[in-house]
């Protein structure tokens, strides 16, 4: 009898010794994927996406009835979408479009929905680490701001939807994927 609790107590000890070691190895593979996962960080689960044509505008991008053959949009990764919140943009849903990608930058403008409303966010990254953000437009309101994108990466924002709206404020993305006030 004594050696059966003696036995049983033994089985115990290695069970619980045994399950401290998983728990350990688990903890260990998890903190390398997260190493791993950091390292190959992206902000888009596309892996070439397909640029959108400069100039964009709003204006033309709502008379296209929102194309997504004319404008393909991507969907963010969830650290882009943790940055956004960050800076107060907490959306029920994100897309993103891409008007530059190369070697060296990407120039996003992601669409964040909440509510009846839509934030339309300039956001310049260097190997996957975001440089600048800027919102350049919001609809939903009777005051809709829109923007339009140009080849030279200069933006220009509207108050309204019009084709013939004037500009009431400019920016331009610099060499430095900074965005700058014109």
């Amino acid at each position: 009898m004594l050696q059966l609790k003696i036995t049983l107590v033994l089985f115990s000890l290695f069970a619980i010794c045994s399950s401290c070691q998983k728990d350990q190895s688990k903890e260990q593979l998890k903190i390398g994927f997260e190493k791993i996962q950091s390292k190959n960080s992206t902000l888009l689960f596309e892996k070439d996406p397909a640029k959108i044509s400069l100039p964009f505008s709003f204006y033309q991008y709502f008379k296209d009835d929102y194309s997504e053959s004319k404008y393909p949009s991507y969907e963010v990764s969830s650290s882009l979408i943790d940055f956004l919140k960050s800076k107060h943009y907490d959306g029920e849903t994100y897309k993103s479009f891409v008007i530059l990608s190369n070697d060296h930058f990407q120039y996003l403008v992601v669409d964040m929905s909440r509510g009846d409303s839509d934030y339309f966010i300039l956001i310049t990254t260097q190997n996957n680490k975001i440089i600048d953000y800027k919102e350049i437009g919001s609809i939903g309101d009777e005051s809709p701001i829109t923007f339009k994108i140009f080849p030279d990466f200069t933006v220009e924002k509207y108050k309204g939807n019009t084709e013939d709206a004037t500009a009431f404020e400019k920016f331009k993305i610099d060499q430095k994927g900074k965005i700058i006030k014109l």
